[in-house]
């Protein structure tokens, strides 16, 4: 049953197509798969995650033929190689702010085109080139829709849309024509891309619509240039934007005549480099005054990464050439060694503090022992002004180091990433059956200010309307109402009580807060609390370092999106792991009147109740407090604002917090916000047992 479709990442890699990752979506078609679309389009081709998509760019470009072959192998299949890349594409295809949300499963990356469980197409996209992210729709069996479309050719927006609408006729209530047009300019993937990437495939076998004017798109997009287009790890431009700091050149075979300028500049920096030059200071003091020098050297320095000897007069030129480079991508320098890395790190850090993302990604040896002395551990680094670090395909890095060392920075770790994806032991037809014994144990960050633990808390309709669950000043009596974890009645109240698994520096909780609270008001299944404890996850995992305002891709938080695969038995940690230890921090999330599919419905319910139900969601952040008689704790309470004035000594950036803060939740919907209700002690008391005060254990 279903409307199925799968949807597959593929991108040109040492001179041949490869297919990089796929899912299976229970339920999309027409303009719904058309939304999907056009979001994952945006999301591949956003600047500010540019530089995570093309280290797993440059590490496919590093697998042998035997990689990428079909092969029957149960740990294979479980396995997600590209998992920044997979992530995008399922948060493209599963979510969107405004309120959609449905499941998706992951596929065997090599999985074929045409071996899915479908009905109604496919997607895929092309990322070879991100400045021109690609897209099609292919029919190769024949879709469940009004007409025929050609088999086994590529399809525009517009073709595959109008297999299920007449455009001309359909009273446009949901935008199909804006829609359409939106895809305006966006390039289609071309057959002989489609073939090179499944050899296999009925490609050259089309039948002929029944429909004039339906077809495919063979002719309407310029194929790329196949001549001599390789994937390496050289950045391009010097400036530190997302967009090309640390990007791998697509470069086509043929240069073009140098002119004597470019002759010139070469030649100095011919000079720098030679181990042999004795007046590089004065050589370097005239350099500084063209202005192309910096983005020359850096670009030379990238040209001859794998060889640059750990020299420090090599170490002056990194630093030169860095200078004041928000984004610094170190990852091609295999060379250096961990101390040579440390200092330039230092001086970068120290000497101009523009560094606020720093590349580590594709170094198979850099080690755990290495990292400490680059980021200078245990002596200050939680303080540095480094927000981001990308240990993509670090395979010595492990979790437990990233967890207990790495809290207050975003990391991009490539099990980080991996741990919310594996592939579900059943079929694709059986994802919601997922086996809980193939989730990894919960991690902890050790970081003071970020983000321990979640609780929602669900309110019924009847519990928010009758005076028997109120106090004499009509705040909620909570005592009265019984806690279930696990299911709904009509006397019981819900909550959900899960450890957070992801880095949440206070930046990014604020920013993951508002996007949450923009979201949850607008989703169609708000009252129900599995879907909203997904949404979390994709909120928390869709605001970044790398973008301040807007939309970017972090890690989902294995705790919170694979409780989904499991409707009806989301199961709440037992025992000590409930527990929020002293000095921790928690959010709480209350849902009032959750059961409730509309507030029509709501109110109509509560017409001879005492009170009105709203439906809407309110937040506030918990800090466990020790008492000094040790009889248990007592809670902090506080909105973000005063979350902000806690963990943070900076008044300068208290205030800028604060006031962005405020200017954000200006736009919440009514009934959101702060739930500042003097009952809010009581709830708390009641979520967190003081019998595991304390208890040490994940928190």
């Amino acid at each position: 049953m279903g409307q199925r479709h799968q949807l597959f990442v593929i991108a040109r890699i040492k001179g041949r197509y490869r297919q990089l990752c796929a899912i299976h979506h229970q339920w999309l078609y027409g303009h719904t798969a058309l939304r999907r679309c056009r979001d994952t389009l945006s999301i591949f081709a956003n600047a500010t995650i540019r530089l995570p998509i093309q280290q797993e760019l440059i590490a496919a470009s590093k697998k042998d033929d035997d990689f990428w072959l079909d092969r029957d192998d149960d740990e294979k299949n479980a396995h997600v190689p590209f998992p920044f890349i997979m992530t995008c594409l399922v948060m493209g295809s599963s979510f969107n702010v405004d309120g959609y949300y449905h499941g998706v499963s992951v596929e065997p990356f090599y999985m074929a085109y045409d071996r899915g469980n479908n009905n109604n197409g496919i997607t895929v996209f092309d990322i070879t080139e991100l400045d021109d992210v690609r897209y099609c729709f292919v029919d190769f069996m024949g879709m469940e829709s009004e007409r025929e479309v050609e088999l086994n050719s590529p399809l525009s927006a517009r073709i595959y849309l109008e297999a299920y609408y007449v455009l001309e006729e359909t009273e446009d209530e949901v935008g199909l024509l804006p829609l359409v047009e939106s895809f305006e300019g966006k390039d289609l993937i071309t057959l002989p891309a489609l073939r090179e990437t499944w050899p296999h495939g009925a490609w050259d076998r089309h039948s002929p619509s029944s429909v004039a004017g339906l077809g495919s798109d063979l002719d309407l997009a310029d194929p790329p240039d196949l001549r001599g287009l390789n994937i390496t790890n050289v950045p391009g431009d010097s400036s530190a934007t997302m967009a090309n700091a640390g990007a791998p050149n697509v470069s086509v075979e043929g240069k073009k005549p140098k002119i004597l300028r470019d002759q010139a500049m070469d030649q100095l920096l011919d000079l720098l480099l030679d181990p042999s030059e004795q007046d590089v200071p004065t050589l370097m003091a005239e350099a500084e005054h063209l202005h192309d020098f910096i983005p020359k050297l850096r670009q030379r320095l990238y040209n001859q990464a794998s060889v640059l000897e750990p020299s420090g007069a090599n170490i002056v030129l990194l630093n030169k050439a860095f200078e004041g480079a928000a984004i610094v991508d170190l990852s091609p320098f295999t060379a250096l060694t961990s101390g040579h890395l440390a200092t330039l790190v230092a001086r970068l850090q120290k000497g101009h503090g523009a560094m606020e993302v720093l590349n580590l990604s594709n170094m198979p040896d850099l080690t755990e022992s290495d990292l400490e002395l680059i980021l200078d551990i245990g002596n200050g680094s939680e303080t540095l002004p480094i927000t981001a670090i990308l240990l993509l395909e670090t395979p010595k890095i492990s979790l437990d180091f990233v967890t207990h060392h790495l809290g207050n920075h975003d990391v991009y770790h490539s099990e980080l990433f991996r741990r919310a994806l594996y592939k579900p032991r059943y079929g694709f037809s059986d994802f919601y059956r997922d086996d809980r014994s193939l989730l990894p144990p919960p991690l902890q960050f050790d970081a003071p200010e970020s983000i321990s633990r979640l609780v929602l808390v669900g309110i019924s309709t009847r519990q928010s309307c009758e005076v028997q669950y109120r106090l004499e000043d009509g705040k909620f009596d909570w005592n009265r109402m019984k806690f279930f974890s696990r299911k709904v009645e009509d006397s019981t109240m819900t909550y959900i009580n899960l450890s957070l698994d992801i880095p949440l520096r206070a930046g990014k909780t604020m920013q993951s807060l508002r996007r949450l609270l923009k979201y949850m008001p607008r989703a169609g299944l708000l009252f129900s609390l599995a879907n909203c404890v997904t949404g979390t996850a994709h909120c928390f995992a869709t605001t970044s370092v790398l973008e301040d305002d807007g939309y970017s891709v972090g890690p989902l938080s294995q705790t919170l999106y694979k409780d989904r695969q499991r409707p009806g038995s989301l199961e709440e940690e037992s025992g000590k792991d409930q527990y929020l230890k002293p000095g921790r921090w928690a959010i709480i999330l209350i849902h009032e009147a959750f059961d409730s599919p509309d507030q029509a419905w709501a109110d109509s319910e509560a017409e001879k109740t005492a009170f009105k139900p709203m439906k809407g969601v309110r937040y506030l952040l918990a800090q466990a407090i020790p008492k000094a008689d040790s009889s248990g704790p007592q809670y902090l309470i506080v909105d973000v604002p005063g979350y902000i004035e806690h963990i943070s000594k900076d008044v300068e950036q208290v205030r800028k917090m604060q006031t962005w803060w405020t200017q954000a939740s200006s736009a919440f919907p009514a009934g959101t916000g702060y739930y500042d209700e003097s009952d809010a002690q009581a709830m708390v008391d009641r979520v967190y047992s003081k019998e595991g005060f304390g208890t040490e254990g994940p928190v």
